[in-house]
């Protein structure tokens, strides 16, 4: 720890000659002249130190590896919800307008898809207020249908809450085009306030240490606690306070506080030298189970750490369950202190950030940063357990077919037709039944039987990480946890099944620029195919847990798709379809005569008037897919992927 001498020096010196004079040991001849002009000239001093203080000081902010995640509910922004209903023009429109608008758009989509108007009906119904019970949504959206008076008592509350009739006729517009959109499905109420327009992301800390890639010990900024923030210019005060009113105790008060003031700036923040272990009790848990972690923090330097604030670098897709990953100590030379605490393992593979370490001298004036390396690797991978029902393909004959069932008449197990006897035909297919009863001979045909080749496709874009509260799994992970139950059901029903995604190709490392190739892997079958979609459902990057920076552009990918496939290829698309182009993307497929079934995971909720617009136009994209003839399995947020496929199996669309 080194020692700004002069600092010091000068501090002592004043101190212990304040101390002198003020007990008589030494006398000082200063004339009442004098005093008045250095007391003004401390209380001046003290003023120009507070004014260079105003504005510069730093709040210390550390990362916040104990806090989860979040990922954001459809809905979030108010402002592209209501967008989604508006159709596309070139004309320039204010805010306001483009809010009705998307508005009124609303009402003839659920209009035309859930109550069978034509567009001509919906707007007709629209302009006349008859499409909702609510006469103030009614004449919000219609400027031929009068608003209904308010009582003197409703407005003055509004005026009050500062709530204008704009605000008002959003949630009554809203809420009302939900009740069209979702029938009796759930109960649902206008929401008591509304946000902003646009709402404002969560003001959340960072979860991470640091996204750069440390090799050994990396020194960071160097910053100023403001511990002492004041103490010199208060110091300036008491002593020109005292000089002029000549009082000797409020000088020596003041001195006290040069004292003070000099201790700050006499030290600098020790560099250490710290050695890190971090074991595991597990390195390949499965999804869900409880992982304890210890980090030992070794003092390797001659030297007295005096203040060492650790924080482990817990990777952004695992959540701290139990304990803290912080410690806050003092280390004397060769001690040690052991950091435990316990993390929910989830899905993917999850590398430890270096961990944040700050030290301070022995004033606290003054903090050092430093990262330093200690590599760990989570790895858990998916279980690709199969479910117990069939899996939904599009099938010939057969809706719920693991193998495809045709109109050729073969080898199968369902009846086809009863055709004359060949020589060579099999003894277990000729009709015995028939030859007892007439003497002839015939051979039962069945159907023909034949594997599937399907290809699992993941929506892992920007717009899919979604869930209906903050906390909860988001699409993605839901989705790939499926795919991998759902690929497991396949192969051991004899199919081949091939895995893609369309989203983000991205490092595992956020520190470098280098990308990766999409996801591909080819139809295929058998043990070595089986252990290769393991593994790139556990440690692709586009199946990361953590949402993606900025979204992709997957016109591109989505073609390179297309030349892959076969002309036998369907494909289970795993989408939320919170956005049109989820919709899009099952479109194209199916036009280029890629049968797809979309197996949903709903993230959506109904908690505020944009959540339930967004939960509305999902609904809007499933009943257009549906209308198009591509099957959607609908996955609700409290249901197994097992109970979804066994009610589909029973014929329950919902």
């Amino acid at each position: 720890m080194s020692v700004r001498t002069g600092w010091l020096a000068l501090g002592v010196v004043t101190f212990l000659g304040a101390l002198i004079v003020l007990t008589g040991v030494y006398s000082v001849g200063i004339g009442q002249g004098s005093l008045i002009v250095v007391g003004c000239g401390l209380l001046l001093g003290g003023v120009s130190a507070l004014s260079r203080r105003r504005g510069v000081r730093e709040q210390t902010g550390t990362p916040d590896p104990e806090r989860t995640y979040h990922v954001p509910t459809p809905g979030t922004s108010l402002r592209e919800t209501i967008g989604q209903f508006r159709q596309a023009t070139g004309d320039y429109t204010v805010m306001s307008r483009r809010f009705v608008d998307g508005l009124r758009g609303g009402v003839v989509a659920v209009l035309t898809r859930f109550e069978g108007h034509s567009v001509e009906e919906a707007t007709t119904q629209l302009e006349t207020g008859e499409w909702t019970a609510d006469k103030e949504a009614a004449a919000f959206l219609s400027e031929s249908v009068d608003r209904p008076s308010r009582p003197l008592r409703k407005r003055l509350a509004a005026a009050l809450d500062r709530e204008t009739m704009f605000r008002v006729g959003i949630r009554r517009a809203g809420a009302s085009i939900a009740v069209v959109g979702y029938g009796r499905e759930s109960a649902r109420s206008v929401p008591d306030s509304l946000p902003k327009y646009e709402e404002a992301d969560e003001d959340e800390r960072n979860s991470r240490t640091t996204t750069k890639q440390i090799t050994g010990t990396e020194q960071s900024r160097r910053r100023s606690t403001e511990y002492w923030t004041g103490v010199g210019a208060v110091a300036l005060f008491a002593v020109g306070l005292g000089v002029l009113a000549e009082s000797s105790a409020v000088v020596l008060a003041g001195v006290v506080g040069v004292g003070y003031a000099g201790f700050a700036r006499a030290f600098e923040p020790p560099v250490p030298e710290i050695d890190l272990e971090r074991t595991l009790g597990t390195e390949e848990p499965e999804p869900g189970d409880e992982v304890d972690v210890e980090l030992t923090v070794t003092n390797e330097s001659g030297r007295l750490l005096p203040d060492v604030r650790l924080i482990d670098g817990v990777p952004a897709g695992l959540n701290v369950t139990d304990g803290a990953a912080r410690v806050g100590t003092a280390l004397r030379p060769g001690e040690s202190v052991t950091l435990e605490y316990t993390v929910t393992a989830r899905r993917g593979t999850h590398d430890f950030d270096p961990a944040l370490v700050l030290t301070r001298d022995l004033s606290r004036s003054t903090e050092q940063e430093f990262y330093i390396e200690c590599e760990t690797t989570v790895a858990s991978n998916p279980v690709l357990r199969p479910i117990a029902s069939a899996v939904p393909l599009r099938a010939t004959a057969a809706s719920f077919s693991g193998r495809l069932q045709t109109a050729d008449g073969g080898s199968g197990t369902t009846f086809h037709s009863v055709r004359e006897y060949r020589r060579n035909d099999p003894l277990n297919r000729i009709d015995w039944n028939r030859h007892a009863r007439t003497g002839e001979l015939a051979t039962l045909e069945f159907h023909e039987e034949r594997a599937a080749r399907v290809v699992v496709l993941l929506d892992t874009r920007k717009a899919s990480y979604l869930a209906p509260t903050p906390d909860e799994r988001h699409a993605v992970d839901r989705s790939v946890a499926a795919a991998g139950r759902t690929a497991a059901t396949l192969l051991e029903n004899g199919d081949t099944v091939g895995l893609a995604a369309i989203g983000p190709s991205r490092s595992t490392k956020p520190a470098t620029s280098s990308t990766h190739d999409p996801c591909w892997l080819a139809p295929g079958a058998g043990r070595h195919h089986r252990v290769q979609f393991e593994q790139l459902l556990a440690s692709h990057p586009q199946f990361s847990p953590v949402p993606p920076e900025r979204e992709t552009h997957w016109y591109g990918q989505l073609r390179t798709l297309r030349r892959r496939f076969t002309s036998e290829t369907q494909v289970l698309l795993f989408s939320p379809l919170c956005d049109p182009e989820s919709l899009e993307i099952a479109q194209r497929l199916e036009a280029h005569g890629h049968p797809v079934t979309v197996v949903s995971p709903d993230p959506t909720a109904e908690r505020t008037t944009a959540q339930q617009l967004a939960r509305v136009g999902r609904r809007i994209r499933r009943f257009d897919l549906q209308r198009a003839g591509i099957p959607v399995v609908d996955w609700g947020p409290e249901e197994t992927i097992d109970e979804v496929f066994a009610r589909m199996h029973a014929g329950d669309q919902r």
